[in-house]
């Protein structure tokens, strides 16, 4: 809709485009022999902007254009009033001459953030204590300081029809694989939804798998990790009103990386990493391992542990594949109580819950002691994935087991581990195979473990870059 010579017909407009909205407000001034209007929403703007940078320069140069007078960073003109609505919902200033149909995009936003913090999911005894908040362009800024180079790219996006949500897409150009770049392009402008919010929705409208409780996007509040990425020529996707940043594509093996394991000596980050991935072993398979020795095959244990078992099993009233689910469902209660409730009571019903219930459980013969240790080291298995999508996946797959277990014994504990394989190697992120850098002999060296800095001199195949080569120089002899 082009804009009006009336000020009065534009303020009409704009009321109604607004939905007459008790926030927008007008204001008129005279200068020299020009008379201006206003237009703003008084809830989005910074006052004092518009009357330092704004009001006073058009008062005191009464004869200069708009562009020349005032001392704003931004201005804008257009003749569109839907150009001057977007503007306004944004918390700019608009402003009109009377008798000339141009309006004045002017950038006074009301800007109220939280001050950049320290990681709070994401923690680590060494490296940067920075974290990404909720304003975009914030998390641009660390990122841009992360990476001194003109060759980041910053590409926005705008999802949403009624949230008009701001997404911005980084990545190296030199690094990056252009075919997954226009990938992500092709589905993220296909994407026509209400509004988005993120990184939940944003990850389902462009994931491969939907079904699958396996992430296929990395999500991470660290600038710093998010760096070393870019660093190995994958994208991130920063959505405006979220501290999370989205990462692909990624591997399986990502998700048990931690930026801990490359601040302190290789052997060490190299055991911490297995010891993730056997904890994820243990947190899906020992409830289905205990239910399928129980019930079908005890003779494979010593006799002294078959002994212990199955004193702790005399009194017991309930079988051991619902002993080991009412523990992992009293377990998820207990781990959900304490996410949500404030942190003092949090920690109180974590500690008081899980002595009071294992204490009663056991001692009312409802649940054998060994029942409650094997879901205790379940449990805390799954705390070590350093990846809260990860743990969860790990959170979930004990109960399919348990049930494949409790049927077949060891035959559907091993029919169970086959079909997650099978899934695991039919995924794909961005099109390229969820197992792709584990198998390769390349990049094996930073998957189940840690080689040391000098040997891994080529950057992760899963993110197809441009440039595959890392390091070039070693102890001053060139590769």
């Amino acid at each position: 809709m082009q804009a009006d010579t009336s000020i009065d017909n534009n303020e009409k407009s704009l009321q109604e485009m607004l939905s007459h909205s008790s926030d927008f407000k007008s204001s008129d001034f005279t200068s020299g022999d020009r008379h201006y209007r206003l237009f703003y929403l008084d809830t989005m703007i910074e006052q004092a902007a518009v009357q330092d940078h704004i009001i006073r320069p058009l008062l005191n140069h009464s004869n200069s254009s708009i562009r020349e007078a005032v001392t704003v960073l931004e201005c804008i003109e257009t003749e569109l009033l839907s150009d001057a609505s977007q503007a306004l919902i944004k918390g700019k200033t608009v402003v009109q001459i009377e008798s000339e149909a141009k309006l004045y995009i002017l950038g006074t936003e009301l800007r109220k953030e939280r001050a950049v913090n320290i990681p709070i999911n994401e923690r680590v005894l060494r490296g940067s204590n920075e974290a990404l908040i909720e304003n975009l362009d914030t998390n641009i800024n660390l990122l841009r300081k992360q990476i001194a180079s003109s060759d980041l790219v910053v590409k926005s996006y705008h999802l949403g029809r009624r949230s008009n949500t701001r997404i911005s897409v980084l990545y190296l150009d030199s690094l990056a694989n252009e075919e997954v770049v226009k990938e992500f392009d092709r589905r993220i402008r296909s994407a026509d939804i209400d509004y988005v919010e993120a990184p939940g929705f944003l990850s389902e409208l462009i994931q491969d798998q939907r079904f699958s409780l396996f992430p296929q996007i990395l999500v991470t509040e660290r600038p710093d990790r998010v760096k070393s990425y870019l660093m190995g020529g994958k994208i991130a996707i920063l959505t405006d009103g979220s501290p999370d940043c989205l990462i692909l594509p990624v591997s399986f093996w990502a998700f048990f990386q931690s930026p801990d394991d490359y601040q302190i000596n290789w052997l060490l980050g190299s055991t911490f990493r297995f010891l993730r991935m056997i904890c994820f072993i243990i947190g899906i398979s020992l409830p289905g391992f205990y239910v399928a020795l129980v019930t079908f095959d005890p003779r494979i244990l010593p006799f002294e542990i078959v002994q212990t078992i199955q004193s702790s099993m005399q009194y017991t009233a309930l079988p051991p594949v619902l002993e080991a689910i009412i523990m992992l469902l009293v377990l998820e209660i207990l781990r959900e109580a304490s996410v949500r409730l404030a942190s003092p009571i949090a920690q109180t019903i974590g500690i008081v819950g899980g002595i009071v219930i294992g204490t009663i459980v056991v001692q009312s013969n409802l649940i054998s002691t060994m029942t409650v240790v094997v879901t205790a080291l379940t449990g805390i298995a799954s705390f070590i994935i350093p990846s809260y999508e990860m743990s969860s996946a790990a959170r979930i797959l004990p109960y399919p087991i348990i049930i494949m277990s409790s049927f077949l014994g060891l035959l559907g504990l091993e029919i169970s581990f086959l079909a997650l394989l099978t899934h695991l190697a039919r995924i794909n992120t961005m099109g390229i195979p969820y197992f792709y850098s584990g198998l390769s002999l390349n990049t094996i060296k930073d998957t189940f473990f840690r080689a040391p800095l000098l040997s891994l001199n080529k950057r992760p195949k899963e993110g197809l870059p441009k440039d595959e080569k890392r390091l070039r120089v070693r102890r001053g002899r060139n590769e």
